[in-house]
């Protein structure tokens, strides 16, 4: 027995062991469902505790110690199925409350000690119960649209402790929202989406320890949002998660400015667009915008964009913070082409406008491809790079473009390229011809289907940034595998350029191509 445990003292009644068993026991199940009548298979997951339940009643000591952790999280989605009676008695050990559509439980709660809620205001008993969980950390309140009443804005100016606040359609000036986000001292995350009537910023006073700003559509009377960044001087990471809509006045410039002045940290941009229903296309930057998103920061780690193309502009600026850039995630979205005009010319004009358009669409794809060659052979200090195309297939004469110039970033870690167009070739003849540059004789194999998408990317943002230096892995031949086969599609010349630069790539732990993710192999 060790010597921190006492002699005669049982291990598993120490309350720090009883909790760890208890934390790695789960609390809920996946369920499948078949609809015979559509043909489809749905999983869902459901509370489930009983385990853990079972656990309780080995003794009073483990009762005491692993009831807290049962019910720790309450998320009314999951616990759909538990009776009220049970939740309300037990709501004294909730610190986590998730229930934003407010369906399936009406409450009240007796949850005083919440560290997280994530709620709307559909539940009549919201603003109660923010008052008498004056501690909450994170806060997430979805509105109706209306304009905040005053009992709903004096709860939230007596959150003083908030870390993380999230708000979203709802109606408030610019004097109330200066006064909620200056009523916590400690607020360090902000989102906004959805928030109008703010004209203006009055009594706004300098928020020392924001550090991450995300801002999804703003209406058009709200545009003084943007100005938020003056009085943010610790700001270090800004979303644009489809701030803005097509036709919609921005002074984008003047808001980079404000970034370049007033935030020194900033180092993480992203910028998701938004979609419009009108026209069935995306409402994305200008190449000379997302220049100067890049270059509003002085020293910039992190960028993820949306981009009609990879132009000259943007890729200059990215190429400038190559001292720090350590991670590029960038979505080709083409703008698309709507039905063609049927005059005078009928089909035949319809022709050859497709074609028109087909080498126009090959001849950027050349360009968002050069220039990622050029990020890749500029930026040394780069650990991860993602590139995908989200209508279209990327050309695989484009894709070998790539490879024209040895790249820079030997220390990159995170390498996905998606949407890249196979050619026809002959399976067995290409495997013969070869044969000496086997994808596993380079020490990797096929993890399993990735979602590469931006969405997926955005959301390892944090990530990307705090990437730290890993021990170098030593290839090795790995077993054949009937999946191996996913390289050989894209052929012998891709292939033959791909596996040396990859070879290069010591530090390397994870490649996507075509949602298809391959791993280093490792010795044991």
């Amino acid at each position: 027995m060790p010597d921190f445990i006492a002699p005669g003292l049982n291990p598993l009644e120490i309350p720090e062991i009883i909790a760890m068993v208890g934390k790695f026991i789960p609390l809920s199940r996946r369920v499948i469902s078949t609809d015979f009548f559509n043909f489809t298979i749905t999983s869902t997951s459901v509370f489930s505790p009983y385990d853990l339940l079972v656990c309780t009643t080995v003794s009073r000591t483990w009762r005491r110690i692993l009831l807290p952790i049962l019910w720790r999280s309450y998320d009314g989605a999951l616990m759909r199925y538990v009776p009220l009676a049970v939740l309300q008695a037990n709501s004294v050990y909730f610190r986590s409350f998730r229930d934003q559509l407010g369906h399936h439980h009406s409450g009240p709660f007796l949850a005083t000690n919440l560290r997280q809620l994530i709620i709307s205001q559909q539940h009549d008993w919201a603003v109660p119960f923010m008052i008498t969980n004056p501690g909450l950390q994170h806060l997430t309140w979805t509105g109706s649209g209306h304009a905040l009443l005053d009992k709903e804005y004096e709860a939230l100016i007596n959150l003083t402790n908030l870390g993380d606040l999230c708000l979203s359609n709802w109606s408030l000036s610019g004097q109330q929202l200066a006064l909620i986000l200056c009523a916590s001292p400690r607020l360090s995350r902000l989102s906004l989406s959805f928030v109008d009537g703010v004209q203006d910023l009055k009594d706004m006073l300098t928020l020392y320890t924001l550090e991450e700003i995300s801002l999804g559509y703003m209406p058009r009377n709200s545009q003084c949002l943007m100005k938020l960044v003056q009085y943010c001087p610790s700001l270090r990471r800004i979303s644009f998660l489809g701030t803005w809509e097509r036709e919609q006045e921005r002074d984008l410039l003047k808001l980079c400015t404000w970034m370049r002045r007033c935030c020194p940290e900033l180092c993480s941009i992203h910028f998701a667009a938004s979609y419009c229903f009108g026209t069935n296309d995306f409402n994305m930057l200008e190449d000379f915008e997302y220049a100067a998103l890049v270059q509003s920061a002085q020293s910039l780690n992190f960028f993820a964009a949306e981009v009609p193309c990879l132009g000259p502009m943007l890729t200059s600026s990215l190429i400038g913070q190559f001292e720090a850039l350590v991670a590029v995630d960038v979505c080709i979205r083409r703008k698309l082409q709507h039905q063609y005009p049927h005059d005078g010319g009928g089909s035949t004009n319809i022709m050859g406008d497709a074609d028109k358009g087909d080498n126009c669409n090959k001849s950027a794809q050349f360009m968002d491809v050069a220039n990622s060659a050029r990020i890749l052979s500029s930026c040394s200090h780069l650990r991860v790079f993602r590139l995908s195309s989200a209508e279209n297939m990327i050309d695989m004469g484009a894709a070998l473009e790539l490879f024209t110039n040895p790249w820079a970033c030997l220390d990159l870690e995170i390498l996905s390229l998606g949407q890249i167009s196979l050619p026809a070739s002959n399976k067995n003849q290409d495997r013969r011809a070869a044969m000496q540059c086997s994808f596993g004789d380079y020490g990797w194999h096929v993890h399993s289907k990735a979602n590469t998408s931006f969405a997926s990317a955005s959301k390892a943002a944090a990530t990307s940034m705090a990437l730290s230096t890993l021990g170098m892995m030593t290839p090795v031949s790995s077993p054949p595998c009937e999946t191996d086969d996913d390289l050989w599609a894209f052929g012998s010349e891709f292939r033959q350029k791909l596996l040396p630069q990859v070879g290069l790539l010591t530090v390397l732990k994870e490649l996507c191509l075509n949602k298809v993710q391959y791993r280093r192999a490792t010795i044991i």
